[in-house]
């Protein structure tokens, strides 16, 4: 596997799986088990409910470092991906990222102003390599928000995508995957800054 699963093992300027923070990290999250399951279920329910999920356009590439969003202890959905990969990696688990384009039904009038829609573009998800097949595991919302906005939470599942709730628990519309980009096993800070211009050129014009 190592062999065959090179670049979805190798740190890159982003997914830095060899950052000793990183790597600290990973040991105390997965020191319990040598179970890659048990490991990719700690490093999940970490990264979903420890790291605080905060939209927010990255101001420079250190911002979206996996080790900067450990020590922030919150990102948008990108960051929290690629520091999923990053622990994921460290733990010599394959990992990528698929890049979906979604609609969020329950995105509040505020941020839905600020962007004119309710489409979010390039909205990052961790994957990694479980029994042979690439399972998904979107841990973009932490359970304090889940909980306050009435959300179904996205719970681990070794068998299958974890993947948002098409609705809320009271059966409101909440998450559309519109379009599916694919599995990339690295990210740059250009390129997130080049989705968010794109689709978001009003928020860059002067």
């Amino acid at each position: 596997m190592q062999t065959l699963y090179k670049k979805y093992l190798a740190p890159t300027p982003l997914i830095e799986s060899d950052h000793p923070q990183i790597t600290s990290q990973a040991r105390k999250l997965t020191n319990h088990t040598n179970s890659n399951q048990e490991k990719i279920r700690s490093i999940f329910y970490f990264v979903r409910d420890e790291i605080k999920y905060n939209f927010g356009i990255p101001p420079n590439e250190s911002a979206v470092r996996a080790s900067m969003t450990l020590k922030a202890r919150k990102g948008f959905c990108t960051q929290k991906a690629i520091l999923f990969c990053s622990l994921a990696r460290s733990c010599s688990i394959p990992s990528a990222i698929n890049f979906y384009d979604i609609i969020d039904h329950t995105l509040s009038d505020h941020i839905a102003g600020i962007l004119k829609t309710k489409k979010l573009i390039r909205h990052g998800v961790p994957a990694v390599k479980l029994n042979n097949t690439w399972k998904q595991y979107d841990a973009t919302l932490n359970i304090h928000l889940i909980q306050k906005k009435g959300l179904k939470p996205v719970e681990f599942s070794e068998d299958q995508d974890c993947m948002m709730h098409s609705t809320t628990k009271n059966g409101n519309k909440h998450i559309e995957y519109v379009h599916n980009y694919g599995l990339t096993h690295e990210v740059t800070y250009q390129q997130i800054m080049y989705w968010m211009k794109k689709g978001y050129p009003h928020l860059f014009n002067e």
